[in-house]
This record gives C-alpha cells, structure tokens and sequence, in this order.
C-alpha cells in the first residue's frame, strides 16, 4: 500500500478541495511555501502543491476517495477510439545504465480494469528500489492481449556516439511496428509519443502508416501528465529501469545515493574521477563533452526487404555471419562494422536454439557486440541469460514479434537471417 498522486489544473484543483472539504476533511495550515492546501481525511493526507501536483499519503481508508478523484480528473480519453497507445522514455538524463523506451497498448475496454495504483503514480519523485518492484509485479499481473507493452534498450555505448533523438526515432519505429502488428484490420487508434524532438524520420514513417490506417498520431510535450497511456508507458519505463539500477548498483559497488545520478551532482562526477572498472560499459562517457555526434546511418546496412548489405563488394544477402566477435559478409568476409546496430534497431529480437545457444552466449560474455537485443529460447536455457538481463545488457521474450531474426551454427560461425513470421501478424 503507499500513496497517491494526480496532476491537476486550477480549476480542477478547486472542484477536488471542495470534494474533500465536503466529505468532512479538515484543513491543515502548509507546512512550506510548495505547498498551497492541505486537508486531513480517512487518514491520508492530501497536499495540492504549486507545481499543480496533488499528492495523497497512503491509507486503505481512503481508497474510495482516490476513486472518486480519479473520476473527477479522468484520462483524457477519447473513447470512440478502439485502441490507446502510449509511448515514453526514461534515463535519458542520468549517467549509469541503458535509456528504456516503452510502448503499451490499451484496448478501450480495459481501461475501467486497469489497476488504480498504475494510474497515478509519480515517476518524477524518488522513491525506494523496492516501490518500483511492487509496480513491476502489478504491471506483470495485468499483461493480457487486451493491456501489454513492449520495451527497448539504448546502451550507453550508442549513446556516446550517436545522436540521442535519431536514435530514439528508431527505438520508437521498431516499437510501435512491434505493438500494431497483431491489431485487426480497419481498427480506430490513438498513439501518443511524448515529444522529446521527434525527428523526421519518424514522423515520415508516421504519416505514411496514418494514410493506411484509423490511426491518430500525437505529439505533445509532459504528455504523461495528460494522456493515460503515455502515463503508463512512463510507469513501466521506470520500472524496469529501477530494477536495472539496483542490479549495477549491487554488481559494480556504485553507492545507491549516485546511482540514479546525472552530472550535475558533483559528488557524483567526484566518484566517476576516482572509480575504475575492466569493463564500465554501463557508464555514459559523453557527459560534458562538446562531441559532434554521428547519425545512425547504419540503418541502411539492412535493406527495405530485409537483406544484409556490404558496403564494400555491393552485394546483399538473406544472411550474416557471425565469426570471432564480427559480422563479416558471406561474399567478401569483409568486417560489416555496425550491422549489429542495424539488425538492433530493424527488429531487435533473436531466436535461439538448443545448437546456436553456446555460440551465442559466449558472444555476450565476452563483448558487447550483442547489447540490447531481445532474445527468445527455450525456457530451460533461460538461466544462462538471466544475469545479463538483469544488468541491462539484453532483454528476454517469452515469443517473438512477427519479424525476428534466426541464428544456427555453420561451420566456425553463426548465421544470422531476418525471418518474418506470418502467424503472428
């Protein structure tokens, strides 16, 4: 059990204190100049702050009031739409760890079942590694084919080098393609991305797939603060970042009052001065430094059809292989530098099978040429990966999404093909 929070406007604010007043809440003087009211009732108290937050402290008496709230603010919702989508990142400011990008898909009629606790969360405010685990179990709880979501990494190591926003256009590509390819034909949507300098590529890639769909596309800027679904892609995001962090802050020794730090904590930079690791992959390097960032042009080493390119002797192919920690092409054996930037960001996801699975393991042990990827296999082999999970190096799926990519033994290397599954379209 632990509080609640509702961001709310002026107006708003008035109807909600009158509400509270009338159910015989007592007013309290504000404790410090943030505050604008505070009301003591069914043993939680509510705080309405100047940042237009209203904050109400945990009590299981006042669960039926924080329903009546949460219909008097209501979602923003337009409800002659089948489906709501919701896109959000988190990370993008702090120096350890991946940034994560998150969809999540909503079928109207699901909206009244959705969990209170996951409508009205903070995710701008601190709190313990623990909260954010309880939230995880509830999302996890309620995942069906009605309410799921998928998320995306973006390793430090991209970042560093990389434009942050280009890269961000891609994460969000793959995931709203990943989230709409089981939606039926001629459906009614309303996808909100949260508008963090959305570039035009993906607006691009949007508009084209408006024209073939009854899809609405928004961008809007604090959109958490006023569309449900961009609220709960946030929520989710934070979730599993929170629990990333606390796994490198426990592997790497980093102290739990940094870890959720950006530069501007000087005890923080005081702490990177002096901290080493053999391998502080998980720490971003670009802070502060004024480097002109490159694009992510390696997205054109796969083609429209999904062939593999080589730039050096102009041929493409349906396979990659994969030797000595490099993806060399099948014709020249030359180094194709990048392709597994561009096989990350066309579909992410690698099957692997009970032959491949050695191979492929050993390549996440010993390099990072394999980060961020998703990876599906047979449940018994899931223990091999859990680790690297858990440090926010891959990611593991139960199923793969409708394109993904195939990976088998030959020879001394791993042949890697995009495969398109047709069942799950």
């Amino acid at each position: 059990m632990y509080g609640r929070t509702w961001k709310l406007n002026g107006n708003k604010s008035k109807e909600i204190r009158g509400y509270l007043l009338r159910k015989g809440g007592i007013e309290e003087s504000p404790t410090n100049p943030y505050e604008l009211w505070r009301i003591k009732l069914k043993g939680s108290t509510f705080v309405y702050y100047t940042s237009g937050k209203l904050y109400s402290t945990q009590s299981e008496e006042a669960e039926e009031i924080w329903k009546e709230i949460d219909s008097l603010v209501g979602d923003n919702l337009d409800l002659s739409k089948d489906y709501f989508i919701g896109f959000d990142e988190v990370g993008k400011g702090e120096v350890f760890g991946p940034i994560i990008t998150c969809g999540v898909l909503i079928k109207r009629d699901y909206i009244s079942q959705i969990p209170s606790e996951l409508k009205t969360p903070d995710t701008k405010k601190s709190h313990d590694f623990e909260y954010w685990g309880r939230i995880l179990s509830i999302i996890n709880k309620h995942i069906s084919d009605v309410f799921f979501y998928a998320i995306d990494l973006i390793q430090p190591r991209e970042i560093d080098r990389f434009n942050i926003n280009q890269l961000l256009d891609l994460s969000y590509t793959k995931l709203i393609k990943r989230l709409m390819e089981g939606l039926p034909l001629g459906v009614e949507a309303r996808v909100v991305i949260d508008d963090y300098g959305v570039g035009e590529g993906l607006k691009k890639f949007l508009e084209k797939e408006s024209k073939e769909s009854n899809f609405e596309y928004i961008f809007a800027i604090d959109s958490e603060d006023k569309f449900l679904e961009v609220k709960l892609a946030s929520l989710i995001a934070k979730a599993h970042r929170e629990r990333i962090l606390k796994f490198l802050q426990e592997t790497y020794g980093i102290p739990r009052n940094l870890i959720k730090g950006n530069m501007s904590n000087k005890k923080l930079e005081l702490f990177l001065v002096n901290y080493s690791h053999i391998d502080s992959w998980f720490i971003r390097k670009s802070f502060g430094n004024k480097v002109k960032k490159e694009k992510p042009s390696f997205y054109n080493l796969i083609s429209e059809e999904g062939k593999f390119r080589c730039f050096f002797c102009g041929k493409e192919n349906n396979e990659a292989f994969l030797r000595n920690y490099k993806f060399v092409c099948p014709f020249c054996d030359k180094e194709m530098k990048d392709l597994d930037l561009a096989m990350k960001y066309h579909s992410g996801v690698i099957k692997v099978d009970k032959e491949s699975f050695e191979p492929i393991l050993e390549v996440i042990k010993n390099s990072h040429l394999l980060d961020g990827f998703g990876f599906v296999f047979d449940h018994a082999l899931k223990g091999y990966f859990i680790y690297y999970e858990n440090i926010g190096r891959i990611l593991t799926l139960d199923k793969p999404p409708s394109k993904y990519i195939t990976s088998r033994v030959k020879g001394d290397v791993v042949v890697f093909s995009l495969f398109r599954n047709v069942d799950n379209i």
